[in-house]
């Protein structure tokens, strides 16, 4: 009982804060001369039924400060209920049912991208922010956010938020590195709204491409995502550089970031996760654009040799390789079009799983930890040959990684392979899509990647226990696991 209150208690100042935070789109929606009534009842009702729950949890003694298994417990719960909250003023102003309103608010949070709507543009603007709002939330976590605004020290909660291979800070002390955290994710969401703007986008689609360009999250304001902006009154070029820019700064480690603006661009190279981070996508768009001189499709297809051409179809492909490896999610080619080849096809899941680094927005299994199992591998295969009794300790950056973790993460990689193969399968017994489309929405889902190849109008259609899979694997994957496993064991409700 005591867990339950105490989970309770930090679950109300949770929903104090998003009480306050549905304040900001209704007041979009009013700058942006939306009828009163429906915004009021949509984020006005919501954001203060938000605020009465928060204060009945909240109700009786302070608990003591929370432990490691109640901070999980805490974060497994937030993402849910923030998300079941959310999702309140998507189904009373649009058109759709409360499963597929919670589905749009577990992907936005989750910074996902799979969307269940379709006419975006005829979407009222308040709903529009909320939605991608949600994602720059999410890109460095609720928790994070909550911890920033309210100054509390409740330091486990940063670390239930996500589990992750530890790495140096930034700044001594969990609130200066919050600070750092922010700051450098301020100044690229800046960065990206400025370029947008000077390539032509306007003001309120510019700020939302900034939201969801940063977080790697992905939702758009136009059904055609960035390919909208490849026609006339737009600069392309600009526009798409920028986005690539702003997707390559979401998906490199933040503390590789801070470094470098502290007068050190060598972090880059001496960090073996940002050598390898850039090793694979040049690898990944060198064999994209291999296919496609071979098989003369893409580029080679559509693009020409010119100057001009060449650069379009470099940008192409590089932007599309930068949306899927951060998990951004971004198109300007569909990546299931017959612009990329069968290789192509298989590569962009690989990207999926891997995704961007330790540290960063980006979702997938990350860089750092395909770089452990890697030198795990090459430990065992070098005490094949090695004396008895040789040293086969993992070093990693010049430190030894403790057992305990390469522990952690081999049973996390196992997890997260059984839980894709999960997904596909019962999305192939509940659907009509193929082996490779059923496999590529919990790929999607798994690893907060947002395309698949099953087609977007498709999404909303699939059954509910189909959406339920995936709004699982969406939580499971953004916050790695272990949290969400903890909600469904009774040992720690008794903790």
């Amino acid at each position: 009982m005591e867990t339950v209150l105490a989970v309770g208690h930090t679950m109300g100042a949770l929903l104090y804060a998003l009480g306050a935070v549905l304040l900001v789109p209704l007041a979009v929606g009013l700058i942006a001369g939306e009828p009163h009534r429906p915004l009021l009842v949509g984020f006005g009702s919501t954001a203060l039924g938000s605020v009465v729950l928060g204060f009945l949890l909240r109700l009786g003694p302070k608990p003591r400060p929370l432990a490691e298994v109640r901070a999980m417990l805490v974060c497994g719960l937030a993402w849910i209920v923030l998300s079941a909250i959310g999702a309140v003023p998507l189904w009373l102003l649009v058109s759709t049912s409360y499963l597929d309103a919670v589905f749009e608010m577990v992907s936005g949070f989750t910074t996902t991208g799979i969307t269940m709507y379709a006419g975006l543009e005829e979407m009222p603007a308040s709903v529009m922010f909320w939605r991608n709002w949600t994602q720059w939330f999410g890109g460095l976590g609720i928790l994070t956010m909550y911890m920033v605004l309210t100054g509390q020290p409740a330091h486990v909660l940063a670390g239930a938020e996500a589990h992750k291979i530890a790495a140096a800070r930034p700044r001594p002390g969990l609130a200066n590195t919050l600070r750092v955290l922010w700051t450098v994710y301020l100044g690229l969401s800046v960065f990206v709204l400025l370029g947008l703007l000077l390539g032509g986008v306007g003001p309120f689609e510019a700020m939302n491409h900034a939201f969801t360009t940063v977080s790697t999250g992905g939702f758009s304001t136009r059904d055609e995502s960035i390919a909208f902006y490849r026609r006339d009154g737009y600069s392309p070029a600009v526009i798409e550089w920028v986005v690539i820019l702003g997707m390559l700064g979401g998906g490199t480690s933040f503390l590789v970031h801070y470094q470098t603006l502290k007068g050190s661009p060598s972090a880059w190279w001496r960090s073996s996760e940002a050598r390898v981070w850039l090793l694979l996508l040049a690898g990944f768009l060198g064999l994209l654009i291999v296919e496609q001189a071979v098989t003369g499709s893409g580029m080679f297809a559509t693009d020409g040799l010119t100057v001009a051409g060449f650069e379009h179809g470099i940008r192409t492909n590089l932007f599309q390789v930068l949306a899927i490896l951060t998990t951004t999610g971004y198109a300007t080619q569909d990546i299931a079009s017959p612009y990329y080849g069968a290789a192509a096809h298989l590569l962009f899941l690989a990207m999926m799983l891997i995704g961007g680094c330790v540290g960063s927005t980006s979702g997938g299994i990350k860089v750092l930890r395909i770089v452990l199992l890697a030198k795990v591998f090459g430990r065992v295969v070098a005490g094949i040959v090695a004396p008895r009794g040789a040293i086969d300790e993992v070093v990693l950056d010049g430190r030894i990684v403790p057992s305990s973790e390469v522990r952690r993460v081999a049973g996390l990689f196992f997890v997260w392979l059984a839980l894709m193969g999960v997904g596909g399968l019962v999305t192939a017994l509940a659907t009509h899509h193929d082996a490779l489309a059923s496999v590529s929405g919990m790929f999607s889902a798994l690893n907060n990647i947002g395309p698949c190849y099953i087609p977007t109008p498709a999404m909303a259609e699939l059954p509910a226990v189909v959406k339920v899979v995936y709004m699982l694997g969406m939580l499971a994957g953004r916050l790695e696991i272990l949290p969400i496993a903890l909600l469904f064991s009774p040992s720690a409700w008794r903790e």
